[in-house]
């Protein structure tokens, strides 16, 4: 959301001043939390949120019928609840606990659940700490991640919503992890090969080396499900609209690591590495099988399966690309466009399997990114500098109360305890402060920059800071420009 910077700075005051006021006059309490969206960003904002408490928090993690998994989990984790004392920085919450329910089920779908207060399923902190909930409630989310603007979906933020950036999402494109076969003579993608690519599904092998004898040695794109931020920064790229197609007659390509076949869903079924209904392959792939892949599903109803077919989540892409035993080694041809935290986890070594795009690197480390130490430092200059475009602004909506005292509709925070990026004292006034809005000012424990700042010198950044960019785009996808003075 665009703002007069004089403008600003009087609001700023005026919150600074409510902060001061209200944060001795709320009665103490519960206030909940409830935070949806995006796989891809989901454990930069789990860590960020574990330091938004004064001391460790308690955790408990979703099991697997409500979109966890059972046996507990991490960071990874795509359902989990946060409990405790708020850390100093929330002033306007102070004297209550606080928390923080997390649901992570695909960016597009957390811009329209938070924006139409779709209710949905979220762990509550009762059962053994560290383990699996034994208590789930139904809520609207309060706060949605994205990986791609609203305004390049069905979903702009619209009314009371504000749409804020949050960081700079780098994307990568990976190829699997097979051991034989075309995709292990391939380094690179062009615009061009995407452009083409993305309708049809799959790409032969002769668009890489221009041999007429290739053209049936085909690599298959692995698709997200239609509401992924993900997918959107991707085919947004190459200028495709939200509902343009991906695969063959809208149906992406999904590999079937069982039979070593890919195939086409023709029809909605059940969660999982499915089955094809058929060996007999026209083509070189299969039709049937499961046409939504992912352990996210499940705690949502099943409504993943009004996105069409495709992987939920990249980690689910990543599983996929990883499948390289027996009959994978040679018949795994896939590559996939993922956020450079789940395209880390692809291969041997960290972003071994990462390949240029139109020969360039998102790091400056350049190819030597294969395999980089955990304690490296990643250099993302080629995007800050505006040479690597794959990328997009990380962004979060919420409702933005037009009484500060007023409780949030749906929820039971209020206006001036949610706040903005910049309201002081604030939940969201924390979680997405940006240093770049209050120059000289310390990145505050509890914000995403401080996490993203904080993991350069600890397994390499996954996002980069607002500040640190010296270009922007006008859109998902658009052309990188210097930003305005």
């Amino acid at each position: 959301m665009k703002r007069n910077r004089n403008h600003m700075k009087k609001i700023l005051l005026l919150n600074m001043a409510l902060g001061l006021a209200g944060a001795s006059s709320l009665m103490a309490g519960t206030v909940d939390v409830f935070i949806t969206g995006s796989t891809a960003f989901r454990a930069n904002v789990y860590n960020a949120c574990n330091k938004l408490y004064s001391s460790a928090p308690s955790i408990y993690y979703a099991d697997g019928a409500h979109g966890g998994a059972n046996g507990a989990g991490s960071s990874s984790t795509a359902s989990w609840v946060m409990t405790g004392t708020p850390n100093t920085a929330i002033t306007n919450i102070q004297g209550n606990t606080l928390v923080v329910h997390g649901f992570f089920t695909g960016s597009i779908q957390g811009l329209q659940t938070t924006e139409q207060g779709v209710p949905l399923t979220w762990a509550q902190p009762v059962g053994t700490v560290g383990n699996n909930a034994t208590s789930y409630v139904t809520n609207a989310p309060t706060i949605g991640f994205s990986d791609a603007s609203g305004s390049a979906s069905p979903y702009p933020a619209t009314g009371n919503y504000v749409e804020e950036n949050v960081c700079v999402q780098p994307f990568v494109w990976v190829k699997s992890t097979a051991t034989s076969g075309a995709v292990t003579t391939i380094s690179n993608m062009t615009w061009e090969q995407v452009y083409y690519g993305i309708p049809e599904g799959r790409l032969p092998l002769s668009a890489w080396d221009f041999q007429t004898a290739d053209t049936n040695k085909f690599i298959y794109l692995l698709q997200r499900t239609k509401d992924s931020g993900t997918r959107r920064c991707e085919t947004q790229g190459s200028f495709y609209q939200f509902n343009n197609n991906v695969g063959l007659g809208n149906f992406p390509f999904i590999y079937d690591p069982t039979n070593s076949i890919f195939y086409i869903a023709t029809v909605s079924t059940n969660y999982g590495y499915g089955f094809a209904s058929s060996t007999t392959l026209t083509n070189g792939y299969a039709t049937g099988g499961a046409e939504v892949i992912g352990t996210e599903g499940p705690g949502l109803g099943n409504a993943n399966m009004n996105w069409g077919s495709g992987y939920i989540g990249g980690g689910d892409i990543k599983n996929t690309l990883n499948q390289n035993g027996g009959a994978n080694a040679s018949a795994n041809q896939s590559i996939a466009y993922m956020s450079i935290s789940d395209g880390k986890g692809v291969g041997s070594g960290n972003w071994a399997n990462v390949m240029s795009y139109n020969g360039i690197w998102p790091t400056a480390a350049g190819s030597a990114i294969h395999g980089q130490a955990s304690t490296a430092t990643n250099d993302y200059s080629p995007i800050t500098l505006g040479y690597y475009p794959l990328w997009g602004f990380e962004v979060l909506v919420h409702y933005e109360a037009p009484s500060s005292g007023s409780v949030i509709p749906g929820q039971d925070i209020t206006g001036l305890q949610l706040g903005d990026q910049y309201t002081p004292g604030s939940l969201v006034g924390v979680l997405n402060f940006q240093t770049a809005n209050f120059p000289g000012v310390s990145p505050l424990s509890g914000s995403v920059e401080n996490e993203i700042i904080a993991s350069q010198v600890n397994n390499g950044a996954t996002g980069i800071p607002l500040g640190e960019m010296s270009n922007s785009r006008p859109s998902v996808g658009g052309e990188i420009f210097p930003p305005f003075q």
